[in-house]
């Protein structure tokens, strides 16, 4: 039964997780970047990031009204699936070595 102790300790779990993924795509955007624009990267990806929280919430209070609750998640989870073939390709340098190789060496 839904209580607010336990609203309060979802919203914790989910602001904890939140604050722990946040940071990596932005080092990422930065350690792109050149020298001389990497408060353009930084600012980017804050832009991107602000955009895709103002459309994506309400984007996904249509899918719930249209498609129910299972809906929701199946959209969620193609988007994690998309953002993980991007991640992955980002973890591969020019030369097509991974990061976890290039470190062993």
């Amino acid at each position: 039964m839904p209580t607010r102790a336990a609203a309060a300790v979802g919203a914790s779990l989910a602001g904890l997780g939140f604050a722990l993924v946040y940071p990596g795509p932005g080092i990422e955007a930065v350690r792109r970047a050149p020298p001389q624009s990497r408060g353009l990267g930084m600012g980017a990806y804050n832009a991107v990031l602000d955009v895709a929280l103002g459309f994506g919430s309400p984007a996904l209070g249509l899918i719930a009204g249209w498609a129910g609750l299972g809906g929701v998640f199946l959209a969620s989870a193609l988007t994690v699936l998309g953002a993980a073939g991007v991640a992955l390709h980002l973890l591969r340098d020019k030369n097509g070595r991974s990061l976890a190789e290039e470190f062993s060496e």
